[in-house]
């Protein structure tokens, strides 16, 4: 990912819009304070004291709203400590936010020049201040995460009304899904939860499954298109991209898949490449075998194209488009159900087992990965919240005793 596209992700996270609210919450007490001691303090000793305060009143709102825990999730820092990590973490915003301010009022004098120097200076340090947050003071400790599954809160599991599932060696073993695992589905289903399986296998793989599991919808091909299960027991096709931009996509892909088999010996397209309609991917451990010296090479082959690249358990996925296993759960919930995903994110659970899967782990507070994530650990960033004590479909089966108890 290109700097400038990890910026734009940034400018676009919802909790960077959030935290822009609060900073508006910030200026205005910010700008209160200032006005009422500059009288007696000057405009340059009493910016200081005004962005402690609207500093003091951001940090209640974004530990309240913006970096809101689950419930049930520890802080990662006592409630002194973190007020003080905040506000230092902060420092190097103040720094631009004030600076900022000060050439305002010294380049535009004026009666509105404090009101706009704070604005100006607000705006400037307000990315570095987001990232010193998310990153300093509101990041979920590492030792929050691949906790034993009996310490999943019940009241967390308890106001669950969905669980997200991946397919391969989390639903399934040895490529089918066992009976425990399927049991598993069919009483999620019968505890009126919604259930959506989000894959990397391609569409054409997904439709039997769609059709006999006791899914909702399968989300294929990481994000690309969707499988809605109708009453009358047919399936409704859904795409992200229009037909022309498939097609024009498809034909890149082809090429790049064509271009990395001819200069890779051993590396080979997925045998089911021939279902998929919106990524290409490569074998690395279904039938062939690859090492992560070939992997890294295909992943990084994939993104000097301009393709988004991700890894599964069994496959190297490659894709055009802004999507994702992210961007499709958000999506299936809002054309099925009408509803915000972001908005109820509590109250969905996510089950996976490989790094395809960390951006999910990252974003849901019930994140549980099967035992066999394990395997993938030291590729993670993001690990899962909770692990399961058995692998694949019994580990996906436990993940729904334990929702399942609390009904």
């Amino acid at each position: 990912m290109t700097r400038a596209s990890s910026m734009l992700k940034t400018l676009l996270d919802r909790r960077f819009i959030q935290f822009g609210m609060v900073g508006i919450a910030g200026l205005l007490v910010d700008l209160a304070v200032l006005y009422l001691l500059a009288p007696w303090l000057g405009w340059y000793l009493a910016r200081t004291v005004s962005f402690f305060a609207a500093a003091s009143c951001t940090w209640g709102l974004n530990r309240t709203f913006t970096f809101r825990r689950a419930s049930g999730e520890q802080a990662r820092l006592s409630l002194g400590r973190e007020y003080l990590t905040y506000i230092s973490s902060m420092l190097g915003g103040a720094a631009i936010n004030y600076a900022t301010y000060a050439l305002t009022l010294h380049w535009m004098p004026g009666p509105a020049a404090p009101t706009l120097g704070v604005a100006l200076g607000s705006c400037a340090g307000l990315l570095s201040n987001f990232t010193a947050a998310r990153k300093l003071v509101f990041a979920r400790p590492a030792k929050d995460r691949m906790l034993p599954m009996k310490q999943w809160p019940a009241a967390s599991r308890g106001q669950l009304v969905g669980v997200f599932t991946d397919i391969d060696d989390t639903l399934t073993t040895e490529g089918a899904i066992t009976p425990d695992a399927l049991q598993a589905l069919t009483a999620l289903k019968a505890a009126d939860l919604q259930v959506v399986a989000i894959t990397g296998r391609p569409v054409g793989w997904s439709e039997p499954f769609a059709r006999t599991w006791p899914l909702d919808a399968i989300v294929a091909e990481n994000g690309a298109v969707a499988l809605e299960r109708q009453p009358d027991g047919t399936l409704r096709k859904r795409y992200r991209q229009d037909l022309a931009t498939r097609t024009a996509n498809y034909t890149r892909m082809q090429q790049v898949l064509a271009r990395i088999e001819r200069e890779m010996p051993g590396v080979v397209r997925a045998t089911d490449s021939a279902g998929r309609e919106c990524d290409i991917a490569i074998d690395h451990s279904e039938f062939a075998h690859l090492s992560q010296a070939q992997i890294d090479e295909v992943v990084k082959r994939m993104r000097d194209e301009g393709m988004h690249a991700t890894v599964s358990s069994i496959h190297i996925n490659g894709w055009y488009g802004d999507h994702d296993k992210l961007v499709g759960a958000r999506w299936i919930v809002r054309e099925r159900w009408g509803r915000d995903l972001d908005a109820e994110m509590d109250r969905w659970a996510y089950v996976g087992d490989s790094t395809n899967d960390q951006l999910m782990f990252k974003t849901f507070a019930n994140s549980i990965g099967v035992a066999n994530v394990a395997r993938f650990v030291p590729q993670l960033k993001d690990l899962p919240r909770y692990v399961t004590q058995g692998e694949r479909g019994a580990g996906f089966a436990e993940v729904a005793a334990a929702v399942l108890a609390t009904r």
